[in-house]
């Protein structure tokens, strides 16, 4: 519980030191007012911070110490739209199919909305599914369908109602496939929810697509079931597996439409709810379990202990009990 606390503490006095900043992609480094383009609002700012830099400021490009000529033609350079990260979003070639195919659920959740999608956040689609189900081969259990995972989600209340209707049983099991895609590979032992927020921030923001891989592949090593990097590369899952981790989870709504289960975790200290925020993170995507702005901490679920946690996202993968031990 003290590790609980501890982390609670972090993430609260890092947002409160960092509110406000605008946060530019680390794919358009001119960008440093965070609308997606260098524009004649970087050129203002250039120009209002001229000068001398001591401390670090967003205006010093070249981090010389000083705003001036040269991280103007820096702008000028880069004028424009920015690049989507690692060359652009998955699925180029619409083999898969797209969450909200099976329906919308925005709500007031204004984050579930594409403009929110920002700086390498991508949409679910079933690609997601054959992330999953490669993890389940890995782990010797048979491929699942959307609407075996979903059922299991409903009859461990997992979800907003008793019943599903129409496309629920499809669009909740493949949310919960991606929950189990991201998460479920995790050991025990190495499980650490900054890690969590490490991976997704990397295969999202990390511009150069070799590096990105290597550097969540290395993750992968680290922190993952022995020998799981390896299936991954040896059955040409990588990238299937990478785009998993890009997936926004507030995406089409699902997650608080129909994934908004209210069971009780650990003594009731939280619901399996705000469990599943810990793949939302921050706007600058540093932090994870972040609500549903990406301002704050989903709070309720940093008392919820380590094991609680990752037992949990284990069971998705496993079709276990939420609360018992899965892997």
């Amino acid at each position: 519980m003290k590790q609980r606390c501890v982390l609670k503490l972090v993430l609260g006095t890092s947002l409160l030191a960092g509110g406000g900043t605008a946060i530019g992609s680390e794919c358009c480094v001119a960008d440093f007012t965070g609308d997606d383009q260098v524009s004649t609002n970087e050129v203002l700012g250039i120009l209002e911070g001229w000068g001398a830099c001591p401390d670090p400021c967003p205006m010093d490009l070249d981090q010389s110490g000083a705003v001036n000529a040269t991280d103007l033609l820096i702008v000028l350079d880069r004028w424009g739209a920015c690049p989507p990260p690692n060359d652009g979003s998955q699925d180029h070639d619409g083999d898969y199919m797209d969450l909200t195919d099976w329906g919308n659920f925005h709500g007031s959740n204004n984050n579930s909305h594409l403009h929110e999608m920002v700086d390498g956040r991508t949409r679910i689609t079933t690609e997601a599914m054959v992330a999953y189900n490669n993890l389940r081969a890995f782990l010797d259990l048979p491929p699942l369908t959307f609407t075996q995972v979903g059922q299991w989600a409903f009859n461990n209340a997992l979800t907003n109602n008793s019943q599903a209707w129409g496309n629920d049983l499809l669009g909740v099991g493949l949310y919960y496939a991606m929950q189990g895609a991201k998460v479920g590979w995790i050991t025990d032992e190495k499980y650490d929810p900054q890690m969590v927020a490490d991976i997704q921030r990397t295969a999202r923001r990390v511009c150069d697509p070799i590096e990105m891989q290597i550097q969540v592949m290395d993750m992968v090593r680290e922190y993952g079931i022995d020998g799981y990097a390896d299936y991954l590369e040896s059955n040409g899952m990588v990238e299937t597996f990478i785009n998993t981790l890009k997936m926004e989870p507030h995406y089409g709504g699902w997650m608080h439409g129909r994934c908004h289960g209210f069971r009780p975790m650990e003594g009731g200290i939280a619901i399996n709810h705000d469990l599943n925020h810990l793949t939302v993170l921050s706007w600058d995507q540093m932090q994870p379990f972040m609500n549903d702005t990406f301002d704050w901490p989903q709070w309720d679920a940093l008392d919820v202990s380590d094991s609680g946690v990752i037992e949990y996202f284990q069971s998705m993968v496993v079709l276990g009990d939420p609360e018992g031990e899965n892997m």
